[in-house]
């Protein structure tokens, strides 16, 4: 089975890179985005003589092949990338270039003008430029770029003779348990048209969708150290409801990397009847909305018989004010009769 890890790099000992190159395929196989007419690839400013190019990207699985390990990938996490840019700014090694990874082929015919990380979450770094969006890079991915004095290189890299940055230097490697094969991405299969190399073949995966109607894609069983992908690449870190194309439904943790670090089924309980909690769900939506349209007629029916209330008491008082219903009885000629006790009645009767 193919091994996954992750590249580890420490604070305080010789990992980290020492040198960067120019090469025809770079191993993230992201290529150089050239200064020119449209700002398509190889159409390069001949004033401005600068190239830019993906230096490290960040979630991408890089095929390698060594004695050691045998086949594997590895990738670099935004964490990392960040603590390498900084190692080697401090050591000066973005200086360092050559062609190829050959150390007889070290040039100073081209000096980096710039570098920077790219994020589309975090406001305080650049976001991924326009230019890049095919590559489809993640956040914490690191771009530079070179100004190329050398009129051999500059024509080399006019020509399709390099087409990318690859960094080069020490690295510790974690392995990272995964339960997949890596798909390639549309954009990786466009890049090895683009550079001329055989295509990689590509697997069967199995879909899902999350509750936001994303279609996400893995190899196997979605279990813990499974790779999520969108379109080829990692699914964003972090907790996502997933629709299995048998109907059941998982809760799912992802890393940085995409990959599954807990996984819950979501259970919908049936009771004796045979009625799932969806059905019963669904039933006391209906049964509030028929409620919820009583209580406005009934609300309505009020504010009617309110209204009505208040026209009548306003007839009332104008009644009033008017004369007509006096609160003194009228008084007439005839002799008010007196209430006799019951004794006088007796008496009288008699």
């Amino acid at each position: 089975m193919m091994k996954y890890y992750k590249i580890v790099v420490n604070e305080f000992d010789e990992t980290g890179i020492d040198f960067n190159a120019f090469v025809d395929v770079p191993a993230h196989l992201k290529g150089f985005i050239a200064f020119g007419q449209n700002d398509q690839r190889l159409q390069f400013n001949e004033e401005k003589r600068t190239v830019t190019g993906v230096l490290i990207s960040v979630g991408t699985q890089i095929y390698r092949n060594s004695e050691e390990l045998g086949e594997h990938y590895v990738s670099f996490d935004a964490q990392t990338v960040e603590l390498i840019n900084k190692k080697a700014a401090k050591k000066g090694y973005w200086s360092n270039l050559n062609l190829m990874h050959d150390a007889d082929q070290v040039t100073k015919g081209a000096f980096m003008t710039e570098r920077y990380i790219v994020s589309n979450s975090d406001p305080k770094k650049p976001n991924i430029p326009d230019v890049f969006a095919k590559q489809e890079l993640q956040d914490g991915s690191l771009i530079g770029s070179y100004y190329i004095e050398d009129e051999q290189l500059w024509q080399d890299a006019k020509s399709g003779k390099f087409n990318g940055f690859s960094v080069e230097g020490i690295f510790e490697k974690k392995e990272v348990k995964l339960k997949t094969n890596i798909n390639m991405s549309k954009q990786t299969k466009s890049i090895w048209d683009m550079f001329k190399k055989d295509k990689p073949s590509t697997d069967k995966f199995t879909d899902a969708t999350t509750a936001d109607g994303v279609v996400v894609s893995y190899d196997g069983e979605l279990v813990e150290g499974t790779a999520v992908l969108i379109d080829g690449v990692p699914a964003p870190e972090g907790e996502h409801q997933l629709t299995i194309a048998d109907g059941s439904v998982k809760v799912v943790v992802l890393d940085a990397l995409g990959i599954v670090v807990s996984v819950a089924d979501v259970v919908l309980q049936e009771d004796e009847s045979g009625v799932t909690a969806v059905e019963v769900a669904d039933a006391m939506r209906s049964l509030m909305s028929e409620v919820n349209d009583r209580f406005t007629a009934i609300e309505t029916t009020n504010t009617d018989l309110a209204s009505e209330n208040a026209k009548l008491k306003l007839e009332i008082e104008s009644f009033k004010a008017s004369g007509k219903f006096g609160a003194n009885p009228k008084k007439t000629d005839e002799p008010e009769k007196k209430k006799m006790t019951i004794a006088e009645m007796v008496t009288n009767k008699k």
